[in-house]
């Protein structure tokens, strides 16, 4: 199959994120696969990918940057929604008919078989340029409510025109059904695998235990400070205990208040924000807890390679995701609001034999999301659509 990934949607390819991520990881696995791959992004000129592509893909950086919109568009746009009028989004437009014809010139639509969008900026992208002919396959990276509940009603009918849509949770299928016509299926991520002789230790008496979070510092979805503040009530308790964070800094005024907190805590020595890793699994294998507060999530890369690598985990019950992927009393524990955090998060801390047992719980629960297992699923989809496509 010749398949284009389209990713219009990010800040920069140079991004340490989940899409991005995902995006040269699904390049790289079609094109091991034996399938032609381009993948296409927009950013400056020049910009290197954070993750590497395999020699074999296709890349094509439709080099415009941030493109700049006529004020009179951004205009009509912001007084369309101070009136609620659900009128065609002429910044939206006008930035898709740039995308269009750069892609135009960059890749030769019409020898393609199928198009995989990565968020709405490309769906109406692969709309026009597959003219009804190439099927068009868009992915839901967070939860449907995010990305899907937020799209106004003349987006939903451009939606509505792709072939498929993919969800990462089993429970998403019908809250996605309930708000778009087009086919939906579920095909989770890939969780990569750690044979089981490499998986965390957590038998080990130490002098230093740590708990590891993993993700963008921010306080909408990520909350870090959930866990700082659970911490906190219990430092003085467990002395030999420890947070380490880690990830890219996505709101700086954030990351400002949790230092204000570590501070007026003088927990200095207890939390640290450690920054950006490139491979987490060494991290993984040394921690003894990971806790991730999360509002919400699709399918956290982050959780699942900590549970995938052995680590009991802790979240939140009514998390979309987080809820189904870690289960309860048994591959970690669930928290029903910030006090429970701190009771689950100190049941864990206090007792070695329980992190074990929910250790290789969680490890052996995320066999069933190995890259041989997805990326299958993946390829009957496509294969199917574009013999259909052939019979049309």
């Amino acid at each position: 199959m010749r398949i284009a990934l389209l990713c219009f949607g990010i800040g920069t390819i140079a991004n340490v994120s989940g899409m991005e991520k995902v995006f040269v990881e699904m390049a790289n696995a079609f094109t091991n696969r034996g399938h032609e791959v381009w993948a296409v992004w927009n950013d400056e000129p020049g910009i290197e990918p954070f993750y590497k592509f395999e020699e074999n893909v296709y890349q094509v950086n439709l080099n415009l940057g941030k493109i700049k919109v006529p004020f009179l568009y951004k205009l009509q746009r912001e007084l369309a929604k101070s009136v609620h009028c659900d009128t065609k989004n002429k910044v939206d437009w006008y930035k898709t008919n740039k995308l269009v014809a750069a892609l135009s010139e960059s890749v030769d639509i019409k020898s393609l078989d199928i198009i995989i969008c990565f968020e709405f900026n490309s769906v109406m992208v692969a709309n026009i340029v597959s003219k009804g002919n190439i099927p068009v396959v868009v992915m839901v990276h967070n939860s449907v409510a995010d990305q899907i509940g937020k799209l106004t009603k003349l987006q939903r009918l451009e939606a509505n025109k792709a072939d498929v849509y993919q969800v990462l949770m089993p429970s998403y299928v019908e809250q996605a059904e309930s708000l778009l016509k087009t086919r939906i299926v579920f095909i989770p991520n890939v969780v990569p695998q750690v044979s089981d002789d490499d998986i965390a230790e957590l038998r080990l008496e130490k002098s230093k235990y740590s708990i590891v979070h993993i993700g963008r510092i921010e306080g909408h979805q990520k909350r870090q400070l959930i866990l700082l503040k659970a911490f906190a009530r219990l430092a003085d308790k467990y002395p030999d205990w420890y947070v380490d964070l880690y990830g890219p800094v996505g709101d700086i005024n954030y990351r400002k208040e949790i230092d204000r907190f570590i501070k007026e805590e003088k927990l200095g020595c207890r939390i640290c924000y450690k920054g950006i890793i490139e491979n987490s699994l060494e991290i993984l294998r040394q921690a003894d807890i990971f806790a991730f507060p999360s509002a919400y999530e699709g399918f956290s890369l982050a959780l699942t390679e900590a549970m995938g690598a052995g680590l009991p985990v802790l979240g939140f019950s009514h998390a979309p995701s987080v809820g189904e992927l870690i289960e309860h009393e048994k591959t970690g524990l669930l928290a029903s609001d910030e006090a429970d955090f701190t009771h689950q998060l100190e049941r864990l801390m206090k007792d070695r034999n329980l992190r074990v047992r929910f250790g290789a719980n969680a490890h052996e629960a995320m066999k069933k999301y190995a890259p041989e297992v997805v990326w299958q699923q993946w390829e009957d989809l496509l294969t199917g659509l574009c013999a259909h496509a052939k019979k049309r």
